[in-house]
């Protein structure tokens, strides 16, 4: 069975006088149709890089996708011109923003902007495409949507203008919905709204979705599948019921025992308190990730190979990948593992002689 969207060593760089920045360094994972993936990780770990190189908006410069391939229905949109993108963007892949204040355009109605769409993609009158923004914010549970369709972005509650965006997003139907933290900034009622809207969305239309969030348990009420990623690259992908239930990876691991639980960070009749669980350090630098495993100086579980080699990214289990030491064949990856750490002590050595001198 073939895939609606499939990713393949994706690197995504950034550059600038003095160094390369590897927002996103060769990430692959997959979409089927009628599927919610979620993409978690901590902020700085190229998670909107990635969103943003599939829609084909990466600024350039600085930016430049430099390798990889990204099929959606058995084409390659790196290899499309512009002017195919444009048909495909907005129109079969739909994309809502993180922060819909800066998404909208302030100097037009948020009914000029849905209309806009609408006409340029359906071919519709400006009558016709105004009949129909009324109708997608009414699907969108906006209230009095014939008033609302003649008001400004700041006229609109973040809850509101979030709802605006998901009708623009919706308005051709599209295969796949792109959705870049779109409840970071709601509380947790209007978070709540927003993804059963999604979901009833994703239910009419059979629209695929991406679902990019920080947050495990949107993670875990909404999505199908997960692909968690550090430092611009996957380090495990699942169903979402084994990621919590059986985490590999010791970054997932440490992603699902950092969530706050009733009781922890209380002070206790003796007076000790209970500390919440943290990941030790920060993600590393992307202009000069670590040698070998990029979570191996966070981890509680490297090895010594952890800090030479880099680990692939490898099929554990059925549907379960893991980019970790831990889990792979020692026979397989055991042959080139002296040659990388000779060549990281030697590459090291001459760090030092250089610095030295």
């Amino acid at each position: 069975m073939s895939h609606l969207l499939e990713v393949k060593d994706l690197r995504t760089y950034y550059y600038h006088h003095t160094h390369i920045v590897r927002a996103v360094d060769g990430l692959d994972f997959h979409l089927d149709k009628g599927e919610i993936l979620g993409i978690v990780g901590e902020s700085g770990c190229g998670k909107s890089q990635t969103s943003m190189s599939i829609m084909n908006l990466i600024q350039t410069p600085p930016g430049k996708i430099e390798t990889g391939e990204i099929f959606f229905n058995g084409s390659d949109l790196l290899k499309l011109h512009e002017e195919e993108m444009r048909k495909i963007r907005g129109n079969r892949i739909s994309m809502i923003f993180q922060e819909p204040m800066t998404s909208l355009n302030p100097l037009f109605t948020l009914g000029n902007q849905i209309s806009e769409v609408l006409m340029l993609h359906r071919g519709m009158t400006e009558l016709e495409a105004r009949t129909e923004s009324i109708n997608l914010l009414d699907m969108v549970g906006m209230s009095d949507p014939d008033e609302r369709v003649d008001e400004y972005p700041f006229q609109l509650s973040g809850g509101l203008r979030q709802r605006g965006m998901i009708a623009m997003a919706m308005a051709c139907e599209p295969s796949i919905l792109i959705a870049d933290e779109p409840t970071t900034a709601l509380d947790v009622t209007i978070q709540a709204q927003i993804l059963r809207l999604m979901g009833s969305l994703k239910d009419k239309h059979e629209t695929s979705i991406i679902f990019i969030t920080h947050d495990l348990a949107v993670i875990a009420g909404f999505t199908d599948r997960v692909m968690v990623m550090y430092a611009g690259v996957a380090v495990e992908s699942t169903d979402v019921k084994t990621v919590f239930k059986k985490p590999f990876h010791p970054y997932t691991q440490g992603l699902l025992t950092s969530i706050p639980v009733l009781g922890e960070g209380k002070t206790h009749k003796d007076g000790t308190r209970r500390k919440l669980n943290t990941i030790l350090g920060n993600l590393p630098d992307h202009t000069d990730f670590p040698k070998g495993c990029r979570f191996a100086p966070r981890c509680s579980k490297a090895m010594e190979k952890c800090f030479h080699a880099e680990p692939k990214l490898m099929e554990i289990e059925k549907d379960h990948s893991v980019r970790c030491f831990l889990y792979h064949n020692e026979e397989k990856e055991g042959e080139d593992l002296a040659a990388e750490i000779m060549k990281s002590r030697k590459y090291k050595r001459g760090y030092r002689l250089k610095a030295r001198g």
